[in-house]
């Protein structure tokens, strides 16, 4: 993040980089104390996955028994806890993790989302709606979500107002209401100016060059800079990439992350001198973070001082397994299966729908093939240039028929059917049979 005043002030940042000549950068900053974002999808606070012991002392073990009296088995817990570290700092540097996406609440999804496709020149990737849990996504960004560090929008039933507090810092993107006239930074010469979202996020414009990830960072305040670095360090598998000390305006950042800045979105950590809380709002919800394995994370978060707010596990509706934490400070993270993410991906990727050839009488499945259901997905997905992904509350049922109209990758399907075009899993329906001299309509 460019130094400014403002840091004295903002608490939370996201960064995005608008590709140009040259480029201009943008962060939407938030904060206040946490009444927590009401994200359905993650309220399920439990899973009936038993707690594991990969890395050889269960973290309830460590909370129970570290603070006894007794000597030999203090040693015992020390030694324990140790070797329990040192296994999970291991595997954390082998696991294979990328930020994924941020994730808060906006009141009017769809005003938002034109905010941001028009001023933020973004692109809406993909939607999902789970009426059951009374929440909608849309994902947004500058590229596909497999390589690219993406905005989840969230917006939940009946809520169409957020506190976005004081802790939470910004973004890096254009357009809005300007809260900060473009003009060089105090003491530098890097041209900002400061913009906020229909819902109050704050956006800061940087001039610079085009990078690879336009949106480029996220920024958090922090209490304890030092314990907030060794926490993301160990428990996360982050690098410390730099440090920068402004006694001037008197804060200091940490820029962490998995690759270089250039190249990929990082997490900017934030002390303003003296300050050691801040109020988070309810607004901003989480960062996601994909992992290899979310029971093995869960349990190396609990080792270094992270709180489990849910066990892992597959989420209700969509099975994709994750696990969710906070940090030190407070902070939400959201560790996602990375082979379950990808599935997601494939799911719900955009298709369109090509002309439908005359049907063909053969068994098997080709475009135009007549199809009847013969058993019920848990979850559906419109066949749309933007897919939306639902519960499936018995709109989809056995013995529904329809006609295929496209095929996508490995053995997913648009199928049209009397609702409407949906993409199925092939393992779903059938090729439906009848006699030659019979005609259908689908």
């Amino acid at each position: 993040m460019v130094e400014d005043n403002s840091h004295g002030v903002l608490n939370t940042t996201f960064a995005l980089v608008l590709l140009g000549s040259p480029a201009v950068v943008a962060t939407p900053r938030l904060g206040a104390s946490i009444s927590p974002l009401r994200l359905p999808r993650l309220s399920h606070l439990s899973s009936s996955v038993p707690q594991s012991q990969f890395f050889g002392l269960k973290a309830s073990k460590l909370l129970k028994t570290a603070g006894t009296r007794l000597p030999l088995v203090g040693n015992a817990v020390q030694a324990s806890t140790a070797a329990a570290q040192e296994t999970a700092l291991e595997w954390v540097k082998r696991d294979k993790r990328r930020m994924l996406h941020v994730v808060y609440g906006v009141g009017d999804l769809d005003r938002t989302i034109k905010f941001y496709t028009e001023c933020l020149g973004m692109k809406l990737l993909r939607k999902r709606d789970i009426p059951e849990e009374r929440y909608t996504n849309a994902f947004l960004g500058y590229g596909p979500e497999d390589s690219h560090f993406v905005i989840e929008l969230t917006y939940n039933y009946g809520v169409d107002k957020y506190d976005i507090g004081t802790a939470f810092g910004s973004f890096r993107a254009k357009g809005g209401k300007v809260t900060r006239e473009a003009g060089p930074v105090k003491g530098g010469s890097t041209v900002i100016a400061f913009v906020e979202d229909p819902d109050g996020y704050k956006f800061e414009l940087i001039e610079r060059w085009p990078t690879p990830e336009p949106l480029c960072q996220v920024m958090l305040r922090v209490g304890d800079l030092d314990r907030a670095i060794n926490f993301y360090e160990k428990a996360f598998g982050m690098e410390l990439l730099r440090t920068r000390d402004n006694p001037e305006y008197k804060y200091t950042i940490a820029m962490m992350g998995y690759g270089p800045e250039d190249k990929n979105a990082v997490l900017e950590l934030t002390y303003n001198y003296g300050v050691t809380d801040y109020e988070k709002g309810n607004g901003y919800a989480q960062i996601a973070i994909g992992t290899d394995d979310v029971y093995k994370t869960a349990e190396g978060v609990q080792l270094f001082g992270g709180k489990i707010t849910r066990e892992p596990g597959p989420l209700p509706g969509i099975n994709t397994k994750i696990t969710a934490c906070l940090d030190p400070d407070g902070w939400k993270t959201v560790f996602v299966d990375n082979i379950d993410f990808l599935k997601e991906l494939e799911c719900e990727s955009p298709s369109v729908e090509p002309v439908v050839p005359a049907p063909s009488r053969s068994r098997r499945l080709e475009i135009g093939s007549p199809i009847v259901v013969v058993e019920a997905p848990k979850v559906i997905k419109t066949a749309a240039s933007v897919p939306c992904l639902r519960a499936n509350s018995g709109l989809v049922k056995p013995g529904d028929v329809g006609r295929i109209v496209s095929r996508k990758p490995k053995d997913v399907w648009a199928v049209r059917l009397a609702i409407g075009t949906y993409l199925l899993d092939g393992k779903y329906f059938k090729a439906l049979e009848f006699d030659e001299s019979e005609d259908i309509a689908i």
